[in-house]
């Protein structure tokens, strides 16, 4: 198995579960050996909880596209002595 985060090496490993959310203590899981990052069933639902609730709105083209646009800023040039 490879991580996400940076493709490095997945092991198996057991995650005790504090606040008894699945009913047993030990859950297995994986964590990757290079940068340590976790995945158990409850991250993995999350995340398709939270893949399946993210809409991306299309992208709309500003108002002022072909409009010039002032900011009453005036260009400073300096010259080295």
């Amino acid at each position: 198995m490879e991580c996400r985060r940076c493709q490095g090496l997945m092991v198996e490993d057991q995650f005790f579960d504090l606040e008894g959310i699945h009913g047993f203590m030990w859950m297995k899981g994986w964590r990757c050996m290079h940068c340590g990052h976790a995945v158990d069933p409850l991250i993995e639902a999350n995340h398709r909880l939270h893949d399946a609730t993210v809409r991306v709105r299309p992208r709309e083209e500003p108002e002022n596209e072909n409009e010039h646009v002032y900011l009453r800023a005036k260009t400073v040039t300096r010259v080295a002595a």
